[in-house]
């Protein structure tokens, strides 16, 4: 190990690109590339600033583009949208420059951009070119813009506005240090001082294109040119520096340059990319499009406030994280695939991959990976075992050699190498079926055996303190194997399933401090020989503490490297301190290998992690410094109903009252200080809602729909699991109640309240009163139908005496009917003999010849006509009608008063309901005279032709 990690020491200093300074990880930067189609808008970029908080602004000729880490937002000002340079100066000075004009822009209270033009050139007929102010400086705070013929001076404090025109004609304008500089064309290079210009001696007579100007640590010049290399000016003094680098630059020409962190140039060029240089004119790193820049043509460079760098390229933007402990070696063109595991072995990186074993030359960052074998398929673990370098793969055990391969044993897919740990001779391989026995034979290791007994797939096996072997099968359990004396038998087995209950799926064990640990979802164990069970481990239970989910563990020293199926990171402790790093592996969490990763150790602190397209290089030793957190920052807040969205202010004056139609409370949060391959986990906590802090998540966008009128509090933090947070951001805001639920509304509805209370206690008092009244008036209708009843019953009784009455009047009515009926139909019939006889003696007197007997017969029919007439009779008959019919003549005289007595006497007989000839009988008249007698009675009545007479008199 000390002789591989002094030759690892010399090899980063022979390496001329990514292995200098604080370059010294293999592999490239992390490069992420920004294109037209990915945001949505012209990416054309002509400069590019950043406030203090991590926030991009890129000029372009669409407009002002702002970047936060994670979304993308355009702003335009008609006219003055075509922008060739910005400069942020704060939040509400940020200056840009381009076709035409110049200004700045505000941030307001929602987080958006307002424009404020300084100056603009109307195009006119006469002239309609416009001057293109294509760049912007500060200088003892004056802004300058500058064009190719002019260049203007802002004083923002007096807002006043002064220019400088070119001799011939400006090229570009350079700041360093807090000094300005400008190239006139054919005049030299001068230093601009107030609202003067100063030639530079020794720069006169140089006609180069001069692309950049730095002031050194002794105030001399270092001038960069397109095409005629480095330069520097001394004491008056204008001599080319011996970089070797010049001739790379005059070949693919100077397009850009910035200073980068004080002794370093970012140099971006037209043909080959970029270029990062020391001072002393080494080349730390170059990066072009066949390392995955996405173009080789550099418009324009900037370094960001992590040291990271972004290069404006023709159509889009690469960002290249080049101040990292990380670095990628990434197949983007499917040379090697998938890389499950790596060894280095003197400047030799070995890449077991699905497509085979590759190995690259480290040494040389130029070299690729080259095929030793695809034939052996799938390769699983490379590891030395006892100086012998041994590979596992699909088809079996190979040994590698000077580059080569040598068969050691086939059978299907070797997964793992380990040693017995008291006979160093003897190895055993865990494959797809079971365990095999090799040993070490003629300084070779040589196959043994398998053992027959054991055939579950044992990708994972350690020993134990006992001597046992274990075999963790993922979805299965535990495996504990018991072997044989001399290591080369199995005794027998025993195993350990869900059924015990500190056993689960997702089982998979590791050695902490050489004591083995198990661990699945339900925590870490130890084995109790004892006992023969599993008790929990309470030392990797705290070192892992809020991590959930592991599935890969690896312990080197004090590092100890974990892997979840979302996340992939590392513990370093210190002492009983222990610090979780996730940061620097965002970008890859999706890219990880699961249970399948390995973390191999190339040296003392670099290591080498497998991922689905190439392998990441990691250097832990500068990690251990301030891991400060950055806050979140809003970005914006949305108000939501279903028909608006409102944009709510972004700056906390005072608590935001949200209407309660806009309830749904949508906030963007980002952290724009965070380096694009790192990141944060953000937590947060809705006071009013809920008390607790969610889970920490990575996110950029906080919902809270249908929130409850009443106030709330938002706080936000980022950080991780392990408690080293920052600070808490607070925005504080009220949900309004309804308008039918406001101040007003409630007053109305209290004091509606109390006269309904009012009305409630009246009309429950009326209510009583009437129940007590109705009560006491049932109580008397109770009484009053007692009393009714009984007068009923009494009048029942009485009624039941009239009914016995009115029996017995109807029985004497009926009896006095009989008697009149009887005495009427006597006299009819008296009546009638009567007239018969009558009759009768006047037929005899008519056939008497003695005239002598007349008078006698006549003497006895008048005796018998006044019979017939007798008034005894009538009141014979009166006398029993009345009794029968007693107000009958008191009727019909009152209604008809007018009534002879023979008409009231034919009334009575039609009462009786007797036919005319009756009562001609009765009345000793003709039946004639009756019916005459009946029609003057209907006259005089006044009874219609179509009613009855009778019928009428039976109703009187």
């Amino acid at each position: 190990m000390m002789h591989k990690s002094i030759y690892f020491l010399l090899l980063l200093f022979t390496v001329n690109s990514a292995l200098a300074q604080d370059f010294n990880i293999p592999g490239i930067p992390f490069i992420k590339n920004f294109t037209e189609e990915d945001i949505h808008y012209e990416l054309t970029v002509f400069d590019m600033s950043q406030n203090p908080n991590g926030i991009m602004y890129f000029a372009t000729p669409g407009g002002l583009i702002e970047y936060d880490g994670i979304r993308w937002n355009r702003y335009i000002a008609g006219q003055e949208s075509d922008l060739r340079a910005v400069f942020y100066k704060d939040d509400q000075h940020i200056y840009t420059s381009g076709h035409g004009g110049f200004g700045y822009w505000s941030k307001n209270e929602k987080g958006g951009l307002k424009y404020t033009s300084l100056f603009f050139k109307e195009p006119l007929k006469h002239a309609p070119l416009l001057p293109v102010f294509s760049r912007i400086a500060e200088i003892d705070g004056k802004i300058l813009f500058q064009t190719f013929q002019q260049i203007f001076i802002y004083d923002p404090i007096n807002n006043k506005l002064d220019s400088m025109s070119a001799f011939k004609g400006f090229n570009l304008l350079f700041s360093s240090k807090g000094r300005a500089f400008i190239q006139d064309a054919g005049m030299g290079l001068f230093e601009i001082k107030g609202k003067n210009r100063v030639l530079l001696k020794g720069t006169e007579k140089q006609n180069f294109h001069i692309t950049g100007v730095s002031v050194n640590s002794t105030n001399d010049l270092i001038i960069f040119t397109k095409e005629n290399g480095v330069w520097l000016l001394k004491n008056e003094t204008f001599s080319k520096l011996k970089w070797g680098l010049n001739g790379v630059l005059e070949k693919y020409l100077a397009n850009d340059v910035q200073e980068f962190d004080k002794d370093r140039f970012i140099i971006g060029t037209i043909r080959n990319g970029v270029y990062i240089v020391s001072s002393e004119g080494k080349t730390l790193l170059h990066l072009e499009k066949s390392n995955g820049l996405l173009d080789n043509t550099v418009r324009r460079a900037f370094a960001d406030l992590n040291s990271n760098l972004w290069l404006g390229m023709e159509k889009g933007i690469s960002y290249i994280q080049v101040n990292s402990n990380s670095n990628y070696f990434i197949d983007t063109e499917g040379k090697f695939g998938t890389v499950y595991t790596t060894h280095l072995k003197d400047s030799l990186l070995y890449l077991g991959t699905n497509q085979g074993l590759f190995v690259k030359n480290i040494s040389n960052s130029k070299s690729t990976p080259e095929l030793i074998d695809r034939g052996i398929g799938q390769v699983w673990d490379i590891e030395e075992v006892n100086n012998e370098l041994l590979v596992g793969a699909h088809d079996g055990v190979y040994r590698i050699n000077h580059k080569k391969l040598k068969v050691v044993h086939l059978e299907g897919g070797a997964w793992i190498f380990r040693k017995n740990p008291k006979n160093n001779d003897i190895m055993y391989v865990g494959f797809y079926s079971g365990i095999a026995v090799f040993k070490k034979i003629n300084g070779n290791w040589a196959f043994q055996k398998k053992w027959d007994e054991f055939g579950e797939s044992s990708r994972f096996i350690e020993f134990d303190k006992y001597g046992q072997l274990w075999v963790a099968h993922p979805t299965k359990g535990y495996y504990r194997l018991r072997l044989s004396e001399d290591g080369m038998d199995l005794k027998d087995y025993e195993f350990y399933n869900v059924s015990n209950k500190n056993v689960d799926t997702y089982a998979y064990l590791c050695k902490i401090d050489n004591d083995l640990v198990f661990y699945n979802p339900k925590g870490f164990f130890n084995y109790d020989p004892i006992e023969n069970s599993f008790t929990t481990s309470k030392y990797p239970s705290e070192l892992f503490k809020g991590i959930i989910g592991i599935n890969s563990i690896s312990q080197y020293g004090n590092l100890f490297w974990y892997s979840t199926q979302k996340s992939l990171g590392y513990i370093f402790r210190n002492g009983n301190d222990f610090t979780n790093y996730t940061e620097p592996f965002y970008s890859i969490r999706n890219k990880h290998l699961d249970d399948f990763n390995k973390f191999e150790r190339i040296n003392d602190s670099i290591f080498a992690i497998g991922i689905s397209n190439g392998l990441v290089f990691h250097n832990i030793n500068n990690k251990q410094k301030d891991r400060h957190k950055d806050p979140p920052t809003i970005r914006y807040i949305n108000l939501i109903s279903t028909t608006d969205t409102i944009v709510a202010p972004i700056t906390q004056k005072e608590v935001l009252e949200v209407p309660y139609r806009n309830s749904f409370v949508k906030i963007g949060i980002a952290l724009p200080k965070i380096p694009i391959a790192n990141s944060q986990k953000i937590q947060y906590r809705l006071s009013g809602l809920n008390d607790k802090w969610s889970e920490w998540a990575y996110m950029s966008v906080l919902n809270f729909p249908g929130l409850s009128p009443g106030s709330y509090l938002l706080e936000i933090r980022s950080g991780d699991e392990n408690e080293i947070n920052s600070q808490i951001i607070g925005f504080e805001f009220k949900i309004m109640r309804p308008w039918y639920f406001n101040n007003i509304s409630i007053t109305i509805y209290v004091f509606l309240l109390i006269l309904f209370n009012l009305y409630y206690r009246y009309y429950f008092r009326k209510k009583n009163r009437k129940q007590l009244s109705l009560l006491r008036l049932e109580e008397e209708e109770k009484r009053n139908r007692q009393k009714e009843k009984f007068e009923r019953d009494k009048l029942k009784t009485e009624k039941e005496v009239l009914l016995l009455r009115e029996e017995n009047l109807g029985l004497e009515i009926k009896k006095k009917n009989s008697e009149l009926a009887s005495s009427t139909l006597n006299n009819i019939k008296k009546n009638e003999l009567l007239i018969n006889l009558i009759e009768d003696i006047e037929k005899i007197d008519k056939e008497l010849l003695n005239s002598s007997l007349h008078s006698p017969i006549k003497k006895v029919i008048k005796k018998i006509n006044n019979h017939l007439v007798d008034k005894d009779d009538w009141l014979t008959f009166e006398l029993h009608f009345r009794n029968a019919h007693a107000d009958f003549f008191e009727k019909l005289r009152k209604n008809h008063p007018d009534l002879s007595s023979n008409e009231i006497k034919l009334s009575a007989y039609l009462k009786l309901n007797l036919s005319s000839k009756e009562i001609a009988s009765l009345m000793n008249i003709s039946t004639r005279s009756v019916e005459q007698s009946r029609w003057r009675l209907r006259k005089k009545l006044n009874i219609p032709k179509d009613s009855s007479l009778t019928n009428y008199i039976q109703s009187l």
